[in-house]
């Protein structure tokens, strides 16, 4: 395992050299995250609420969910496997003496991690500054941890399955968008689940794209509570076991198709 958390902390280090992008990113999502808001405000200018959320639950849903981006969870962000894959630089790795699944999700840890930190955090901060968002408490920031611990989990297995879709497709690009779409309509990313009707609502909840962002957001924010908190954090961990031993699949199908087609 030492080998994987050197890989970790190396993609970590790395990441700090991209600080400029990782500060273009952060206007990008406040820009959004600004845009959404005043559509809330103007839906909820009567005042009340729209399923049980508030005008400033859901502008704190839109925040987390603008900072969550950081992890992956409103589209595939990394291609790299895939280009991989299409220049044929892949072989070299997949039958290098370690796991290849550890190493990408080590790589994928070390880079989100950085970027959940710095560009996460410093979203987050201008909708707490800038529209109110909710500052959560010791209690929601102790039950996020492994929530979104298990949220960078599901994401990058889901991310590695899509990547590797380039072993069968002459090109992966419409396999990664249609796996965009899924991912941020059905996460909860691009609106709250609650306001979803309730046959969408059944179908996003049976599907692991919720526990990428909707659940590790509503913890963070405390719409989820006491014993709802232990069912999330269930649901979160059946999904990042059933992904990783589906990815695990995947990439064995992909190790038989290079070696019959002599790679």
């Amino acid at each position: 395992m030492g080998l994987y958390l050197a890989v970790a902390i190396r993609a970590f280090r790395r990441a700090t050299a991209y600080r400029a992008a990782y500060l273009a990113g952060i206007i990008t999502n406040a820009f959004f995250g600004a845009l959404v808001c005043f559509v809330y405000q103007a839906l909820y200018a009567a005042g009340g609420s729209v399923a049980g959320l508030s005008l400033r639950d859901a502008v704190s849903y839109t925040w987390a969910t603008q900072s969550l981006i950081s992890i992956g969870a409103g589209w595939v962000t990394s291609t790299e496997i895939s280009s991989s894959i299409a220049t044929g630089d892949v072989v070299a790795d997949l039958y290098r003496p370690w796991s290849f699944y550890l190493y990408w999700l080590s790589r994928s840890l070390g880079e989100r991690t950085f970027n959940l930190l710095f560009r996460g955090s410093l979203t987050y901060l201008i909708g707490v500054l800038y529209f109110g968002a909710r500052v959560p408490g010791p209690a929601e920031l102790l039950a996020f941890a492994p929530a979104i611990a298990l949220a960078m989990l599901i994401s990058f297995s889901f991310s590695f399955m899509v990547n590797l879709s380039a072993f069968w497709l002459l090109d992966a690009t419409g396999a990664i968008l249609m796996a965009n779409v899924l991912l941020s309509f059905f996460s909860g990313f691009l609106l709250p689940l609650a306001f979803f009707p309730p046959a969408l609502q059944a179908v996003a909840r049976a599907l692991p794209f919720q526990a990428i962002t909707a659940l590790p957001a509503q913890i963070f924010l405390g719409q989820t509570r006491g014993p709802a908190v232990a069912a999330a954090l269930a649901v979160q961990l059946f999904w990042a076991a059933a992904l990783a031993a589906l990815a695990l699949a995947v990439q064995a199908a992909a190790m038989r198709k290079v070696v019959v087609q002599g790679g």
